[in-house]
C-alpha cells in the first residue's frame, strides 16, 4: 500500500506492514483524517496503539507525517503512519486491521454515505474492522450537505443501525455532544470549540 512520509509516498509491503502491526497491542484506524492530527495526538498518548490515518489528499498527509516523524520530545510519534487511499479503495493490507475504527467531521462522499444510510459505508467499515473492533462517528450536527437535513441523534443512528447490522455491528450509543466533548481534531477544534454548534456522536461495537 502506499504510505506518506516526509519524503513523500512510498510503497509499505503487506509482510514489513504486518511486522509493524505486531509491534503494536491494538490498531487505531482514523478513516477520512484530514491533516493527520488525531492518530498522531492518540499515538503520542497512547505509545501500544498503530495509529493510522487514510486520507486520498496526499499534500495533507505529507504534513502529518513530517510532524510526526519528529523527534517524540519535539512531539513527533513514531506510532502514526499515514495512508494514501480513499475510503471506497482501501489497499488490501488495510482488511480487517483495525482495532477501532474512527470518523471525525467527515465531509463530501463519505459523510453522505453516512447520512444517507447507505450500505456501502456499512461494508467499509466491514472491510476496516477486526473481528471485535469498535466505531466511533462525531458528526458537525450544523454541516449537512446539500440535499440532507442536519444531522441528529435518532436520524443518524437509524441511517447507521441496518448498515452496520448487516456487517455484525450495534449500535451502542447515538446522542448529541458538546464542546467539552469534541475529538482532538483540528477540524473539531476550528468547527466546534467556541461556536455554539452542536455534534452528533455514534458509537457501534462488534
Amino acid at each position: 500500500m502506499e504510505i506518506i512520509t516526509r519524503r513523500g509516498p512510498r510503497r509499505l509491503d503487506p509482510a514489513e506492514f504486518q511486522e509493524s502491526r505486531a509491534r503494536y497491542s491494538s490498531t487505531l484506524v482514523d478513516l477520512g483524517t484530514g491533516d493527520g492530527a488525531w492518530p498522531r495526538r492518540f499515538a503520542r498518548e497512547y505509545g501500544n496503539v498503530l495509529a493510522i490515518g487514510v486520507d486520498p489528499d496526499r499534500n495533507a498527509l505529507r504534513e502529518a507525517a513530517k510532524l510526526a516523524e519528529r523527534k517524540p520530545a519535539r512531539g513527533g510519534a513514531p506510532n502514526a503512519l499515514y495512508v494514501a487511499a480513499s475510503a471506497e479503495s482501501l489497499p488490501a493490507e488495510l482488511h480487517g486491521a483495525a482495532d477501532w475504527v474512527t470518523i471525525y467531521f467527515p465531509w463530501a462522499a463519505l459523510l453522505r454515505m453516512i447520512l444517507a444510510g447507505d450500505q456501502q459505508i456499512g461494508d467499509i467499515i466491514h472491510t476496516l474492522a477486526a473481528p471485535r473492533a469498535r466505531l466511533s462517528i462525531v458528526l458537525n450536527a450544523d454541516a449537512a450537505p446539500d440535499g440532507f437535513r442536519n444531522p441528529e441523534p435518532t436520524a443518524v443512528r437509524k441511517s447507521l443501525e441496518g448498515p452496520l447490522e448487516s456487517t455484525g455491528f450495534r449500535v451502542t450509543k447515538s446522542e448529541w455532544l458538546d464542546a467539552a466533548a469534541a475529538p482532538p481534531t483540528t477540524w473539531g477544534g476550528r468547527l466546534v470549540k467556541g461556536s455554539g454548534r452542536a455534534m452528533v456522536g455514534l458509537d457501534a461495537s462488534r
